[in-house]
């Protein structure tokens, strides 16, 4: 097996393990809340929304330089696509971002756009 499928499957199986991990932890804010269903009624844009958030949130790791040898490469859009189910799993779980924080809104952006088939728009 090539060292870009081990590393694959020990970050997904790490990925995995996270959020398992993280699955009996609890998020509460008071008061907060966020109209998901209505932010899903309209389209959520790529590069309008999701491209920003990728951008300012995830490029610390994410950048493709090989300093985090486990982390994808989210440098363009076919790197978010592939990964779009976990990208969505990982921050409704707030594993994700690492040393950093999304709000509700931007969680649900995100929710909302790998629901509707994470498309380059």
């Amino acid at each position: 097996m090539d060292n870009f499928m081990v590393r694959s499957r020990l970050f997904w199986t790490m990925g995995s393990l996270a959020v398992l991990a993280m699955s009996s932890c609890e998020y509460n804010v008071e008061n907060e809340e966020v109209p998901i269903d209505e932010l899903c009624e309209t389209t959520v844009s790529y590069s309008a929304t999701i491209r920003p958030l990728i951008d300012n949130n995830c490029m610390p790791c994410h950048n493709g330089d090989g300093s985090e040898p486990l982390a994808p490469n989210l440098t363009t859009y076919d790197g978010v696509e592939s990964i779009a189910l976990l990208t969505k799993t990982v921050t409704q779980s707030r594993v994700m971002p690492r040393n950093g924080s999304l709000t509700e809104a931007q969680i649900a952006a995100i929710k909302c756009w790998v629901d509707q088939g994470a498309l380059n728009n």
